[in-house]
């Protein structure tokens, strides 16, 4: 995956929020299964996808895999990585974006010429353009899914793409480790910057889920169309990752993300 959309990274944030309060103190691994309804968009039909992600965590890293690539968080390294399988290549990512975002943007109206007010009224436009709010409101509404007690919460988010709604079903009778879920939701937030307050938000507002989530069902309004999804764990288990399992692969070439090249 040569470039990563603001969109894209965006997304992957929050899928690493949802999943993030799932830790505990052995390797983890999770099996997911996502269901996208069918859509048309610009006079084009996409069919319904169906999409197996398979995750583990072990202790302050975590990787993904599914058919369109794997993503690797070294929370060690402070970096994410994003893999293309095919094509045996990767870009990485530092964690808290913030600090580089907002230097990039300064450089850019510094070179455009533009005074202290100029900048600022550019600036707040811009933070505008890319914040989301998230709420999450838990409901008194339980039923078992599969062989998991669970309990309802809403979601709901909105972005300058569209708002979406969720409606997430989580259990606690999987293991988790609060402490070590707190350690990732400082690194994620990261520290001011243009990102650091929104994460911030989010993190806050995810905490009012308790435990593992089992099913989320999604609905995304977006360019006037109605998209759902929805999203199942399908396993949960503890073990040990495959060694080596979250370095990059030998052989795997670099290539240079979005915030690179600019």
């Amino acid at each position: 995956m040569k470039k990563q959309s603001a969109l894209v990274i965006s997304m992957l944030l929050l899928s690493l929020i949802l999943i993030l309060p799932t830790f505990s103190q052995a390797d983890i691994f999770m099996k997911q299964k996502t269901h996208t309804d069918g859509m048309q968009m610009m006079g084009q039909t996409q069919a319904p996808t169906d999409q197996i992600q398979t995750i583990w965590m072990a202790g302050d890293r975590i990787r993904s895999d599914s058919d369109e690539g794997s993503v690797i968080l070294r929370l060690d390294q402070g970096k994410i990585y994003f893999l293309d399988n095919t094509k045996k290549t990767y870009s990485e990512m530092p964690m808290d974006m913030s600090k580089i975002m907002d230097e990039q943007m300064k450089k850019s109206m510094d070179e455009e010429g533009m005074d202290a007010e100029e900048q600022q009224a550019a600036a707040g436009m811009m933070q505008g353009m890319t914040q989301m709010k998230m709420t999450v409101t838990p409901t008194a509404e339980k039923k078992k899914i599969g062989q998991y007690n669970c309990q309802k919460y809403l979601m709901d988010l909105q972005t300058m793409m569209g708002p979406s709604t969720s409606e997430l079903w989580a259990t606690e009778d999987l293991k988790m480790d609060y402490e070590l879920y707190s350690k990732f939701s400082a690194a994620m937030m990261g520290k001011g910057g243009m990102f650091g307050g929104m994460m911030k938000d989010m993190m806050e507002e995810m905490k009012k889920v308790k435990g593992v989530t089992v099913l989320t069902v999604t609905t995304m309004n977006m360019m006037g169309m109605s998209i759902k999804s929805t999203q199942e764990l399908i396993e949960y288990k503890e073990g040990t990752a495959p060694a080596g399992y979250f370095n990059i692969p030998s052989g795997y070439k670099k290539t240079e993300s979005d915030w690179e090249q600019e």
